[in-house]
């Protein structure tokens, strides 16, 4: 499912701006030459896999990795919000995530999932499309919540989820 190598423009200079890093120095972290970083960042060439891989264990960049997870994953995870409608204030997001958050709740407590799958009709299956639709909205307003207020605040994403994966054990979550 992930694919070998990607465009990944967007995701460097993102990480170049999180880390204020130049393409010299992202060069010499990721065992790399600067042409090939400068090709990448300006979409002449695409980030290998193995490099991306590199480069998320040598960075501790929320919004990076969500790029380049997006863009492997062939936009399978939640993606970064940059459209004109969103507003990257931490206050802003919270109020979104917040927002969508209800809407899928209020879609949940409206419909039923107790019948089996098997027994739905086109119409059931409509209205659990809409449900699905709205968990992919919650989750990304959430994930770009979580990213912003792990860069703003310094804290590291790679860490809490860490020391997060204890807990979601011995709750068997995981």
């Amino acid at each position: 499912m992930l694919k070998d190598s990607v465009y990944a423009a967007s995701a460097i200079e993102t990480l170049q701006k999180e880390e204020g890093l130049d393409g010299v120095q992202l060069a010499m972290d990721l065992n790399v030459s600067p042409q090939l970083v400068s090709n990448i960042k300006n979409g002449h060439r695409k980030l290998q896999k193995d490099i991306a891989k590199a480069s998320l264990r040598t960075y501790d960049s929320p919004m990076y990795a969500m790029e380049l997870l997006y863009e492997f994953s062939e936009g399978y995870t939640a993606p970064v919000l940059k459209g004109k409608a969103i507003e990257h204030h931490r206050l802003a997001l919270e109020e979104f995530a917040i927002q969508q958050t209800r809407e899928v709740i209020q879609i949940l407590e409206e419909v039923s999932l107790l019948k089996p799958p098997s027994e739905t009709s086109e119409e059931e299956k409509k209205r659990i499309r809409e449900i699905i639709y709205e968990l992919l909205d919650a989750e990304t307003a959430i994930a770009n919540l979580k990213a912003i207020l792990a860069s703003e605040y310094g804290i590291s994403l790679k860490k809490c989820i860490k020391e997060r994966k204890p807990y979601w054990k011995a709750k068997g979550w995981i």
